[in-house]
């Protein structure tokens, strides 16, 4: 006999866990709309993320209604239909985990430069192909597909230490880019011109996934349960740590975006309209990369104007309380023959030159 109190502490558990994640992607698109900057490739992922927990959520308390309240002595094949709503349910856990990594993971490429970049759509690509084997070996694992969950019926199944040694390395690669995507920031943030208070609080903010990852171990630990050739209550303790594992993910990826919105809403100067600018300055790459043929003719008129332009800069991110991004571009001239096109003195540039580098 399951005590109706165990249900109702399970749903409990899963639906606060979904209710924070819902409250924080909620503040995040908020926030992207008060900025105005419209939703990006990485919200609809991690929205659709947020939609699949929240499918799986609904079948999880299916299942905890039929164990912990319905006591019918009549129904004799509840258990077998539990086993397999469970089943669906872990698989909506593992797309929802990994399209809510994978969010995070197409957020950091819009910082990243070209090489980090190229790293970045490797782990994502890495993590869907694995997580994408591993649930379609669970779904084949058995001829026929009843006897995963309905150890009652004839058939063949594969080993099952081989299943949960893949389901096992799937979790832990998961986990391993939770800390990796957590990390990844750290050198970019680092390179940014701003007090080391504010690179800290930034670095923290996009660390957080280390907690996802925390969760993701725990949840490996967890898996011993698929050996079952049944339905098995310490199902409910695996789904517990799985949402956890996503409401975490989506909260961790939402959190650097609240932190922008709790700095304007908290700014003791009260500007809440000052722009969020970086300081970088690309100058010297760029004119690194420029070559001519004669010798060329710098203007340096405007120099002393730049240089109070960059103080005036500097000046409004201290006021704001924000960070500041300026360009500097140094123009050089050279003389061209009559002859000469515009094509031809492109046509000199290197072919890696490129002026968003």
């Amino acid at each position: 006999m399951h005590p109706p109190s165990a249900g109702n502490w399970i749903n409990g558990v899963v639906w606060v866990l979904i209710g924070l994640a819902t409250a924080f992607l909620g503040l995040r698109t908020y926030c992207k709309y008060l900025r105005r900057g419209g939703l990006w490739l990485d919200d609809y992922v991690l929205m659709a993320s947020w939609l699949v927990l929240i499918a799986a959520g609904a079948i999880l308390s299916v299942c905890v209604a039929a164990v912990f309240f319905d006591h019918d002595p009549n129904n004799q094949t509840g258990a077998h239909d539990i086993g397999l709503l469970t089943t669906i349910t872990g698989t909506l856990f593992f797309i929802a985990a990994i399209w809510s990594k994978t969010s995070f993971a197409l957020t950091l490429t819009r910082i990243a430069g070209p090489k980090l970049r190229i790293v970045l759509y490797i782990i994502i690509t890495s993590m869907n192909v694995i997580t994408c084997v591993s649930v379609i070996l669970r779904w084949l694992q058995c001829q026929p597909v009843r006897k995963i969950w309905d150890g009652s019926v004839d058939g063949m199944c594969w080993d099952r230490d081989l299943i949960l040694g893949v389901t096992i390395a799937a979790s832990a690669y998961s986990a391993f880019m939770d800390f990796l995507l957590a990390i990844i920031p750290w050198p970019i943030i680092i390179k940014l011109q701003m007090r080391t208070r504010e690179k800290v609080g930034i670095i923290i903010a996009m660390s957080m996934g280390v907690c996802a990852g925390v969760t993701a171990i725990i949840k490996c630990t967890k898996f011993q349960v698929l050996k079952s050739t049944g339905f098995a209550d310490d199902v409910f303790e695996l789904s517990i740590w799985s949402v956890a594992e996503i409401a975490t993910t989506i909260m961790a990826a939402s959190i650097p975006m609240l932190r922008a919105l709790v700095r304007e809403a908290t700014a003791t100067s009260g500007r809440l309209g000052c722009p969020v600018l970086y300081i970088v300055d690309k100058s010297r790459g760029a004119a690194n990369r420029v070559r001519s043929r004669r010798a060329s003719k710098v203007v340096q008129r405007s120099s002393d104007a730049g240089s109070d332009e960059k103080a005036a800069l500097n000046q409004a991110s201290t006021a704001c309380g924000q960070i500041v991004k300026m360009d500097e571009v140094h123009v050089h001239f050279s003389d061209r023959a009559n002859n000469e096109s515009i094509e031809s003195e492109i046509g000199r540039l290197p072919r890696s030159y490129s002026p968003w580098v």
